[in-house]
């Protein structure tokens, strides 16, 4: 096993450094060839490439590294080695430097840095140099990546020294060097990336970064653009055709202007790609005035690159670079004006509006070839306008919006559902902006003028809900994500449906279904179940209308509702649409129950089809619940399912690989409950023996399987429990008894039903749960049925269970340490914990249950190995100091939980971070409360009393913690957001004992930088508002992040050298 003691120290001497950065340079690059480099060093520390790795590593943290990569930049300063080999050395130190240029500036003296820059701008330029001579003299080279990895060291740097005439003199570099442009242009767009860059450990201050991105737009931006414009002119002569066309004839007759004849064969594709990379990064970057993109030669040139062939190099940048122009220069905003004047002829001359030319314009040209890049990338253009300039499709005035729609709408139509699905976003904020027009009259004019594209979108997208033929042989994986892009779809033809109603909507797919039936029924008996596709396309869409749909629509579901159970059963994708769309349209059946009758069998003999056994189910729950003549047979289906489970159980199974998975007969029974339930409800005669019928029907086989399986001694596995545990939680949630009228007041009420039924299990529940008490999964099934049981019932009625509940709580916690204990304890305390009655008993199943988790949890590898039972500790507790918190804060157990939640703190696990910290915000809020209470009577007086004892006691170590915090000596889960936050307790903790505060977080803020320190203390001593001291938090962190990284940088160095 490799140990630091494998490798030699590191060396600051450069000449003893360099030898052996190049043999493992040589053993990680060329391993096979590393026993030359390994031989010519005094031990073969580099002939395994881990050691090596981890060596390189160490290195380019160390000062050092700053002069050795330097050397190995100079091809004279290294042995002879092949080209290879040494361009591999060269990334290798450019990738150094750039990483050092980002976070270790420190370590170099300021009055070096200028000879740094100098060197950098030295090797840029040379490294550079070469790479064009190489592609003249037809030689092979892989500099590029060297010379933009240089670049990005150089970017770096300039942002590090707030190098304002950066561009200014990489610019004058080209008057004597032109072959050094793409470079420069290069380097040029990692400028702004710099700026922004999270790896940045910044030399200087903030306020120099901010001064440098004013540079960048102010100054940098112009001499950029009229770079790009040199770059575009010398190598392709753009500039004269544009002044040409300008002389003659810069309009057409419709005043779009006309697009010059591209001849970019003749341009240099690297000076095409490095202008459209600078572009790009400068326009979703910098703010740069629109009216310097407006006047630039280089917007309609970006327009004609894009109309060559969009195999040509450059051309998805282009269309890149497009994008993001009209994304970062909306409509929203007066000032781009002009600029959108300028590019909305353009586009739409790509989509052959406005264009004299009657030809097939780029757009349908890219369509009729099946030119799959060109067709993505005007998809893209074309949506990006449409979302970037809605407020001018919205807008009263009169601009020929139905054509900028009309463009999308074609994007929409191409066949290939990933680029038809590029046009979703605009279709969700075109109808989510057509909602929101006021007045109503002007919105409905609206809607209006766009009616007929949306109805021919529903056309569109209902073509493109067909599975694709061959769906059979897909992959389930594959098949699920083709399901994932048809919700997608069917959610805009949700949306649409409320801008022009369902019923319409419906009634336009009416017609083409009945087509396509009658087309599919044409057909030889052989072909018809290979040609569902099409009707399986037109359900899903139907279905996705069906919130919009009216109940007493006549016209088009009641053929839809009647061809379903005529669909054929060999095909599992259809028939589970076809169930899909039963239960959407359970409503309607409700009304129409004639159409029920064949339904329920289809339905029925879909549960076992494995593919469409879910939506079978879940179409048997929704008619249930809506369709009252169904309630006899209903219950003669789940009947069977019960039958068929214990025979199945009964052949030697245990009823795990039952054909009807769990999930799918809980939604089953749900149907039955509420069906049953309907049924009690509208029942003329409502007696108790009724009442008690049904319930006994239900309940007594769940009651049965649990006396069987529940014993210590029956060989049952959770699952089966668990199972049985669902069964029950769903009679607890679903069935609904009634209230008794004066004449059934012998009939039981619901709360009745729950009691009687909790006491008839209680002791099979109470042996389950001894049985498996480390079942996670069977522990959250308890404490689920207990808490419906409880809020179903209502906390009076189900009093007599308390006491026996918390004591299953308790026992059962201790037994097994699972969490969903804990959260049951919390649902108690939350139902009964303002009745003061009951705060006792709450406060003795607390101290309990704290006592058992801190024996559990003594150190921090017992926190974390059970983060969720802290997470929901932490929020019983917290939930017990908002709700009934006296006999917490006036107890020991207090001072207790603050010690735990001072260790829970370290914790690097999310949740748990936020139950702690949950804890400790409700805790001093409610401090604070008491105190702020000028009527406070006695008893409130001794709870602030005991708060601020217990946090004078122990609030220092979890100051000092939320100090670390800050640092970012230790994690957090919410800084300032959110109930439970590192800002809210500090918050609170000053305004309840500020002076304390600051005694306490001084001494662990001393290595914070001082003037970020100066500012935080500052905002604590003015007590500024909440949001004030939330940004205060956050510039704080964001300071002290950096800091720690560069000395993260600096404590390595240190420990690295010899």
């Amino acid at each position: 096993m490799a140990s630091s003691a494998d490798l030699p120290s590191h060396s600051a001497d450069p000449a003893v450094e360099l030898p052996r950065v190049l043999a493992a340079l040589q053993t990680v690059y060329a391993p096979n060839l590393s026993s030359h480099a390994t031989q010519s060093t005094d031990n073969n520390a580099f002939s395994r490439r881990d050691l090596a790795d981890r060596y390189l590593t160490s290195f380019q943290r160390l000062p050092v590294a700053w002069i050795v990569c330097d050397q190995l930049l100079s091809s004279s300063a290294q042995p002879p080695t092949d080209a290879t080999s040494l361009q591999q050395r060269q990334f290798f130190a450019a990738q150094t430097l750039h990483s050092k240029c980002q976070s270790d500036v420190h370590q170099l003296p300021r009055e070096s840095l200028g000879s740094l820059r100098d060197s950098l701008s030295a090797h840029f330029a040379n490294h550079a140099s070469d790479s064009v001579k190489a592609a003249m003299e037809n030689r092979p080279s892989n500099s590029r990546p060297l010379v933009t990895r240089l670049g990005m060291a150089l970017a770096a740097l300039a942002v590090q020294l707030n190098w304002v005439t950066v561009f200014e003199d990489l610019s004058g570099l080209l008057n004597t060097r032109p072959e050094l442009t793409c470079a420069v242009l290069e380097l040029f767009r990692s400028v702004p990336e710099e700026v922004g860059s999270e790896r940045l450990v910044l030399l200087s201050g903030e306020e120099d970064v901010s001064d440098f991105k004013n540079v960048l737009r102010e100054k940098g931006a112009g001499v950029v653009l009229s770079l790009c414009e040199g770059a575009v002119g010398r190598s392709c002569g753009y500039r004269q055709q544009m002044e040409k066309q300008q002389l003659n004839d810069g309009m057409n007759a419709s005043g779009y202007p006309n697009m010059i004849t591209p001849t970019h064969h003749h341009q240099d594709v690297a000076t095409t790609e490095a202008v459209l990379g600078c572009l790009q990064s400068w326009i979703r970057i910098v703010e740069m005035h629109p009216s310097l993109l407006q006047n630039s030669m280089l917007l309609p040139w970006m327009f004609d690159y894009i109309l060559t062939d969009s195999t040509n190099g450059g051309y998805e940048m282009a269309v890149d670079v497009v994008v993001e122009l009209m994304r970062s220069y909306t409509s929203e905003h007066n000032e781009n004006s002009g600029l959108i004047q300028a590019i909305v002829p353009r586009v739409m001359g790509l989509g052959g509006i406005g264009v004299e030319n009657t030809d097939l314009s780029p757009f349908e040209k890219a369509i009729r070839e099946e030119d799959e890049d060109g067709m993505r990338g005007y998809c893209r253009i074309f949506t990006e306008m449409g979302e970037a300039y809605l407020s001018l499709i919205l807008s009263h005035e009169e601009l020929n919006q139905e054509v900028l729609v009309e463009l999308v709408l074609k994007c929409a139509g191409i066949p290939d559902k990933e680029i038809a699905g590029i046009t979703l976003h605009f279709w969700y904020k075109f109808v989510m902006g057509l909602e929101d027009l006021e007045p109503f009259e002007y919105r409905q004019i609206k809607i209006d003028t766009f009616a007929s594209q949306l109805v021919r979108l529903l056309a569109i997208f209902t073509n493109l809900l067909r599975f694709p033929v061959g769906v059979e042989d897909l992959s389930s994986d594959r098949v699920d994500d083709i399901e994932g892009i048809r919700l997608y779809f069917a959610d805009t033809l949700e949306d649409c449906c409320r801008l022009l109603g369902g019923e319409a909507m419906l009634q336009t797919l009416g017609a083409p279904l009945q087509a396509e039936c009658q087309r599919v029924s044409s057909l030889p008996s052989h072909q018809q179940l290979s040609e569902w596709h099409g009707i399986e396309a037109y359900l899903y869409a139907i279905q996705a209308l069906s919130m919009y749909v009216p109940g007493d629509e006549n016209r088009v579901l009641p053929f839809v509702i009647g061809l379903i159970p005529q669909l054929p059963p060999e095909v599992p994708l259809l028939r589970s649409t076809a169930c899909q769309t039963v239960g959407k349209y359970a409503s309607w059946l409700g009304n129409h129950s004639s159409y029920l009758q064949p339904l329920l069998p289809y339905l029925a003999q879909g549960l076992s089809i494995p593919r469409c056994a879910s939506s079978s189910a879940a179409a048997i729950r929704e008619i249930s619940e809506r369709c009252s003549s169904l309630d006899e047979a209903v219950m003669q289906l789940y009947d069977g399912i019960v039958v068929a489970r214990d025979q199945h159980r009964a052949a030697g199974s245990n009823g795990e690989d039952f054909i009807l998975d769990i999930k799918n007969e809980l939604a089953v029974l749900e149907g039955v409950c509420a069906s049953v339930s309907n049924k009690m409800k509208n029942h003329q005669s409502l007696t108790s023996d009724i009442v008690n019928g049904y319930i006994n029907h239900l309940a007594q086989p769940i009651i049965t399987n649990l006396k069987v399986l529940a014993p210590p001694e029956y060989s049952s596995s959770p699952k089966q429990l668990s199972s049985e545990v669902s069964r029950l939680t769903v009679l607890v949630q679903y069935l609904k008894i009634p209230r008794a009228t004066h004449q059934q007041s012998d009939s039981p009420s619901r709360s009745d039903f729950i009691l009687g039924l909790m006491r008839e299990t209680w002791p099979m529940l109470d042996a389950i749960g001894r049985k498996f008490p480390r079942d996670f999964v069977l522990s959250e099934k308890l404490c689920r049925l207990h808490k419906h049981a409880i809020r179903e019932c209502g906390p009076a009625a189900y009093t007599p269970l308390l006491e026996p509940l918390m004591q299953q709580i308790v026992t059962n916690f201790t037994q097994s340490l699972s969490s969903p204990y804990l959260y049951l304890a919390s649902v108690c305390i939350s139902e009964y914990g303002r009745d003061q009655s009951y705060a006792q008993q709450l406060f003795g199943m607390v101290s309990t249950l704290s006592s058992t988790v801190f024996q559990a949890l003594r150190s921090i590898d017992d926190f974390t190995a059970f983060p969720d039972v802290v997470e929901e500790f932490f929020y019983m507790a917290g939930r017990m100091m908002t709700i009934c918190p006296s006999l917490l804060v006036q107890s020991n157990l207090l001072n207790s939980l603050l010690q735990c939640a001072a260790v829970g703190m370290k914790l690097s696990h999310r949740d748990a971070n936020k139950g702690t910290l949950n804890f400790l915000e409700s805790t001093v809020s409610y401090s604070l409360e008491l105190r702020s209470n000028p009527t406070a009577d006695a008893n409130s007086q001794a709870n602030l009393a005991a708060l601020e004892r217990a946090i004078i006691a122990d609030g220092q170590p979890l100051v000092i913690n939320l100090a670390q915090v800050l640092l970012g000596e230790l994690p957090t889960s919410r800084l300032d957001n959110g109930t439970g936050s590192i800002a809210g307790i500090l918050f609170y903790l000053n305004r309840l004992c500020p002076d304390l505060l600051m005694q306490w977080i001084q001494p662990p803020l001393i290595s914070a930088p001082d003037h970020a320190k100066t500012a935080f203390l500052g905002a604590l001593h003015n007590q500024v508002a909440r949001n004030e001291f939330n940004t205060s938090v956050r510039k704080f962190t964001t300071v002290c992040e950096r800091s720690r990284k560069r000395q993260a940088g600096t404590n390595g160095d240190d420990s690295r050298s010899s």
